[in-house]
């Protein structure tokens, strides 16, 4: 299958064609397939650090002035409260399971109900 990817933030291409493949006419496994192999392409550029999410929505690109540091530092993000990190997870889950579209169309359907997620990623 084709993905688009157009994004400097993977998690945003990762959404995005997570959402193409489900939504697509095509068979269960087809599905499977095409998330197996959109997460294998995008693996290397979906890292927990703070270069792709943010660790508080509070600190998100309009809100840049505050608590402003002279050295960027790459740490962990370990909050469970961020959506984007909990649709890869949620993803992860959904490409093993016997019904992988129904489950991704429940982790996408919960995503997008998320009223502040562009605020929890680094653009």
């Amino acid at each position: 299958m084709y993905f688009k990817l157009v994004s400097k933030n993977a998690y945003r291409d990762l959404v995005r064609n997570a959402r193409r493949i489900s939504i697509a006419d095509i068979s269960e496994t087809e599905k499977r397939e095409a998330f197996k192999e959109l997460y294998t392409l995008l693996k290397p550029g979906l890292g927990e650090t703070t270069q792709q999410l943010n660790a508080q929505p509070a600190y998100a690109k309009r809100c840049e002035h505050w608590n402003s540091s002279t050295m960027p530092t790459i740490k962990p993000v370990k909050t469970s409260n961020n959506p984007w990190l909990r649709f890869k997870r949620e993803f992860v889950d959904a490409m093993d399971a016997t019904t992988a579209s129904r489950s991704m169309q429940i982790a996408l359907a919960w995503f997008y109900a998320e009223a502040h997620r562009d605020d929890w990623i680094a653009s």
